[in-house]
């Protein structure tokens, strides 16, 4: 049976322009009854969609072994097309219903390649946050006024 891993991805902003943000992730697993965790940061320019997409690439590449892996995401658009486009994406070329080149192509691509070793599923954390959220906020922000 695959080990069953959460991750919980936050930035430090929503805008949908193309900016720096701070980004963080908190992965999650159960071993022996209790959660052990493993977090990440990191800062990349871009939009909110494609800086998701990071966050979740750096996280799911830090698992060593086949898992089922549960991302957790305030956005909404990520969720939906990992759920319900990534496969006819992948099977398409990775070109969009219009012959164009999905957006943040490259980082769809490696997702889908990751997908192969893990089950990647998706937990909504609807309007509000999820668990860590307001941790990694906090955390994101100590780390810039340290910089």
């Amino acid at each position: 049976m695959p080990e069953t891993v959460h991750i919980y991805i936050e930035t430090d902003s929503t805008s949908p322009r193309t900016m720096v943000r701070n980004y963080g992730y908190v992965l999650e697993c159960i071993r022996l009854g209790r959660p052990k965790t493993r977090a990440g940061f990191g800062q990349a320019e871009g939009s909110w969609n494609k800086v998701v997409l990071q966050a979740i690439l750096e996280a799911v590449k830090r698992l060593n072994r086949s898992c089922e892996v549960y991302i957790h995401t305030r956005n909404e658009y990520i969720r939906c097309m990992l759920e319900n486009n990534l496969e006819h994406w992948a099977a398409a070329g990775f070109m969009g219903s219009k012959g164009k080149p999905v957006a943040n192509r490259e980082e769809w691509e490696q997702l889908w390649r990751l997908g192969q070793e893990h089950l990647l599923l998706t937990e909504p954390s609807g309007p509000g946050r999820h668990a860590y959220s307001r941790w990694l906020l906090d955390e994101m922000g100590r780390r810039e006024t340290n910089v």
